[in-house]
């Protein structure tokens, strides 16, 4: 047993060990760039991905790239996202309410098993109790009884 132990422990030890080393080459391995550099790259990524979302989704954005798009189509493009928001929000409500409902039945059956923990400890207490108030009422008679013998040894003396 004390060596599965010592084995679990090693174990771990390794495995932290490993998970601290990866972090360290991790931050090592990336250079420190300048504040606000990581903003530009994103903003550089997201720009490329709209560009090339413009190129395939429609095909007058590909014969004139410098043209603006209709404002029938920003207007259309605007009310998709309205309706995929409205969408979205429905779903992380649902998902909200699905959350509460678990947890007020995890905190339901968490005072449940509470409560049971708490009878069960308060029903081995009584019944130590007990216990200890027939051991005592057993010492008790002991010595009335060694009292009582030690007694008739002196009278019959």
């Amino acid at each position: 047993m004390n060596a599965r132990t010592t084995v679990a422990c090693l174990t771990l030890a390794c495995f932290a060990l490993v998970l601290l080393a990866s972090g360290a080459l991790g931050d090592a391995s990336s250079p420190a760039g300048a504040p606000g550099e990581a903003q530009r790259k994103v903003a550089s990524q997201a720009a490329g991905e709209a560009r090339i979302a413009d190129l395939s989704g429609s095909s007058r954005a590909a014969a004139d790239p410098a043209k603006a798009a209709s404002p029938a189509e920003v207007s259309e493009r605007v009310e998709a996202l309205e309706k995929e928001n409205v969408v979205l929000r429905e779903d992380l409500g649902k998902a909200r309410l699905d959350v509460r409902t678990s947890l007020a039945e995890a905190e339901a059956r968490r005072a449940k098993e509470m409560a049971e923990f708490q009878n069960r400890v308060d029903e081995l207490n009584a019944r130590l109790a007990a216990e200890r108030e027939r051991q005592a009422r057993k010492n008790k008679d002991l010595w009335i009884a060694v009292g009582v013998l030690a007694l008739g040894i002196i009278a019959a003396n």
